[in-house]
């Protein structure tokens, strides 16, 4: 229906069916805005829980496939092939950030998150690399070695301690 304008001009509106929405499965789309089944988190929940189930395993195996990239790294001159290298390596430690964090391997995780944001936003020199992504190698393998979870506590602290002296003494 036309609506009369200030300026005498006449605007008509028409809404219009999205049948394209209708055969794409709006039966979704009825719900309210953010709606997630739940079904679909029931099923979200147990892949998770599955993850974490073998989390200590996938860690391990992350944790050996990370050392493995720091072995051909660690004795490589600077340049491209060393960068390209460099960034799988902060691949590696996303991933374990990521599954420590969601299992519950809080300690792995703050190592692994502070290995990549390393990797990410440094430019140091080769042998200040040597000694600070070693110290953080060694501390996740410790802590998955003794399975410690959180993040606190006289071990977790003193493993801190070891990684951000190996930090302000190369930074």
């Amino acid at each position: 229906m036309p609506a009369p304008t200030d300026k005498g001009i006449k605007v008509e509106i028409f809404r219009l069916a999205n049948h394209l929405k209708a055969r794409m499965g709006a039966r979704f789309m009825r719900q309210e805005e953010g709606f997630l089944a739940p079904e679909a988190i029931q099923e979200a929940d147990k892949l998770i829980a599955d993850l974490c189930e073998i989390s200590p395993q996938t860690i391990t195996s992350l944790l050996e496939k990370l050392n493995g990239l720091w072995a051909q790294m660690k004795v490589m001159p600077d340049g491209a092939e060393r960068h390209a290298l460099g960034q799988k390596v902060f691949m590696q430690a996303h991933e374990i950030k990521d599954i420590g964090a969601m299992c519950g391997y809080e300690l792995v995780s703050y190592f692994a998150e502070s290995l990549r944001d390393y990797i990410g936003q440094s430019e140091l020199n080769i042998s200040a690399q040597l000694v600070i992504i070693q110290a953080h190698i060694d501390a996740m393998q410790a802590v998955i070695r003794q399975d410690i979870k959180s993040d606190a506590g006289p071990l977790a602290e003193e493993l801190k301690k070891m990684v951000k002296v190996a930090i302000e003494k190369y930074r």
